[in-house]
């Protein structure tokens, strides 16, 4: 009975604990805004004296910063080649050579650790190849690191432009349907939800307020991704000398030029994926063929006497 007893005020209790949180989750408390203002001033105070601090690095941002300031006296034009691509991968210079530098410090630094732990615990080891070998692995760690960020940079382009020529379609679709480019550029960067769409809806709106005509800014987002297609728009509209017509034809023209070129990319990936499935069932039918003439070329050697 006295267990009953218990479990049932316990119920209660918690029963009780359950409506309250219930009713102040209905009805929350009013804020206190002295207090609250007072925290978002310390927030604010706390957020200044962090910017008027210089950022602590570790002893690796130290190293990676170092690498930058050599790389931007000696080799600017590495730096400046390494931008668009690390712009359009949406990466920072920074944290991307803070990696490249670590993967080259472990796999430099890994072979002369390993050769001095087998030293230290008494095998007869050599220690003059292994600052050899870690040159070369940390070598081969920021090679493929680069290769690595050009063939990214590369299928962000492909996209980049894929969506391109279909934002340039909707432009002259709309621009065909008797709007001008003033109204169809932004309007048709409104129907795209991709991260293409977005960047040409705000460099467009963005374009006013920095004093620079639309095709402008389209031409410095080319230049900034290296991309060959926004650049040579700006070009050719910069050509039609603001002519409703003439631009409207420049458009049109160029969805033109990039629909076919997206359409003979299209074609030449469907051809090389034939080509690859061709050569794989030829492999398969030559592997098929030799499990099945195996047994039986077996059994004719044996039947010869054959060892």
């Amino acid at each position: 009975m006295n267990h009953a007893t218990t479990g049932v005020m316990v119920l209660g209790a918690l029963l009780a604990l359950g409506l309250l949180q219930l009713r102040w989750l209905l009805f929350p408390p009013a804020p206190d805004l002295v207090s609250e203002i007072d925290q978002w001033r310390r927030g604010r105070e706390r957020s200044t004296e962090r910017v008027g601090t210089p950022q602590q690095l570790s002893p690796l941002g130290r190293l990676t910063r170092w690498v930058v300031d050599l790389l931007r006296t000696h080799r600017p034009d590495f730096l400046d080649g390494l931008a668009p691509d690390l712009a359009i991968t949406q990466r920072d210079l920074q944290s991307w050579l803070t990696r490249v530098t670590g993967l080259a410090l472990g796999f430099g630094l890994a072979p002369i650790v390993l050769v001095l732990g087998r030293r230290l615990r008494g095998d007869d080891v050599s220690v003059q190849w292994a600052p050899v070998v870690g040159l070369i692995l940390g070598v081969a760690a920021v090679v493929l690191s680069i290769r690595d960020l050009r063939t990214q940079a590369s299928r962000a382009r492909e996209e980049y432009t894929q969506a391109l020529s279909t934002y340039l379609d909707l432009v002259a679709m709309s621009m065909e349907a008797g709007q001008g480019h003033a109204q169809a550029l932004p309007a048709a960067s409104q129907i795209g939800t991709r991260r293409v769409f977005d960047e040409i809806r705000t460099a467009i709106e963005l374009a006013p307020s920095r004093g620079i005509t639309a095709w402008e800014a389209l031409g410095q987002l080319g230049e900034r991704y290296r991309i060959a297609e926004l650049i040579s728009l700006r070009a050719s509209i910069e050509l039609a000398q603001d002519d409703g017509a003439r631009v409207k034809a420049s458009l049109i023209a160029r969805a033109k030029t990039m629909r076919a070129s997206r359409l003979a990319g299209a074609v030449e990936r469907a051809n090389k994926a034939t080509e690859s499935m061709r050569q794989l069932t030829m492999v398969a039918a030559m592997l098929a063929a030799v499990y099945i003439a195996a047994p039986y070329i077996l059994a004719l050697r044996s039947a010869a006497g054959a060892p």
